[in-house]
């Protein structure tokens, strides 16, 4: 009889210094979410101020190992399955390392990234973004969550989920306050969605994009005014093209052209790359190129305009 292949599951848990991960992580413990796993081993690629508690560890049958980075090795990883015989695997991961180096490394048999989830400190996400953008953003590409603790009443924190977003789109985001309860994400738009002509300004591009990308339900039908640049090619109907702009979500090199398909009956007077400014009604349909329903412009007027004072777009 062959041998029954059992599946260890690894919840990897990321984020940089003092960000919250060992609250995080034994929070989860104390909950009970890996209770029927008889035993748990907990690795340990970064020792912050918080420690562990002992007790803790004993009473809901832990195991702790604290790893450098030269010892995170496929080796290491067997030694440890032989010494512990874990059912389930916890890794609290170090921010500065390569999320490559953990999920590049060969597993001992059945181990398997079963969920990646990075924690972030809300009080220093600002800070930390404009000047730890590249180091973060690795964070975020591969994770299935993010998890925002310490959040305060004011934080812009709608600006915090786009820029997650913009790096991961199918990003569970949540948003926890001092106390660990869940907060609201409700956020102040900065142009009037009720208007007759939802006016987007230059530097709200991205805002608008992500918002109806994400609230199709909210914009639809409504007439909204925008600044982009042209995009036609071979694979576009004769009257489909995309206004849009292009955006940057983590350095120079992740560049990307964001855009609705839009549907004009005088697109052979547009040509490429020209910035114009449309005016169209939002429709949410299906379409080809999203293969799923998602946000259609139909334009009404489309205008030729000078570019904006940065053409780039920022999350």
């Amino acid at each position: 009889m062959a041998e029954e292949q059992y599946q260890i599951p690894i919840f990897l848990i990321n984020g940089q210094l003092d960000s919250g991960k060992t609250k995080f992580i034994t929070e989860t413990i104390e909950m009970g979410q890996f209770e029927d796993a008889q035993k748990k081993l907990l690795i340990v690629c970064e020792e912050g101020e918080e420690e562990y508690d002992e007790k803790m560890l004993k009473d809901n049958a832990v195991d702790m190992v604290v790893l450098e980075k030269e010892e995170l090795t496929a080796e290491k990883l067997k030694e440890l399955d032989k010494q512990y015989d874990p059912w389930v695997v916890i890794v609290e991961y170090n921010g500065m390392w390569e999320p490559s180096l953990i999920l590049e490394t060969a597993k001992p048999k059945g181990w398997e990234i079963y969920q990646s989830i990075t924690v972030m400190d809300a009080t220093s996400f600002a800070n930390q973004w404009a000047n730890m953008k590249p180091i973060m953003a690795e964070t975020v590409k591969y994770a299935d969550m993010v998890v925002f603790n310490r959040c305060e009443s004011g934080m812009e924190l709608g600006s915090f989920r786009r820029s997650m977003k913009a790096l991961n789109s199918a990003l569970q985001i949540i948003f926890e306050d001092k106390n660990g309860d869940m907060m609201s994400t409700a956020e102040q738009l900065p142009y009037d969605i009720n208007a007759d002509v939802i006016e987007v300004e230059d530097g709200d591009y991205g805002i608008w994009y992500m918002d109806v990308s994400e609230r199709p339900e909210i914009y639809k039908d409504k007439k909204v005014r925008f600044k982009g640049q042209v995009l036609k090619n071979k694979y576009f109907k004769d009257k489909n093209f995309v206004p849009g702009r292009k955006v940057m979500t983590c350095c120079a090199d992740d560049t990307q052209f964001i855009g609705y398909i839009s549907f004009y009956d005088k697109i052979s007077e547009l040509e490429n790359k020209q910035w114009v400014t449309v005016t169209g009604t939002i429709k949410y349909e299906f379409q080809m190129a999203y293969k799923k329903k998602g946000p259609v412009l139909y334009a009404s007027e489309v205008v030729p305009a000078e570019a904006p004072a940065d053409e780039l777009v920022y999350f």
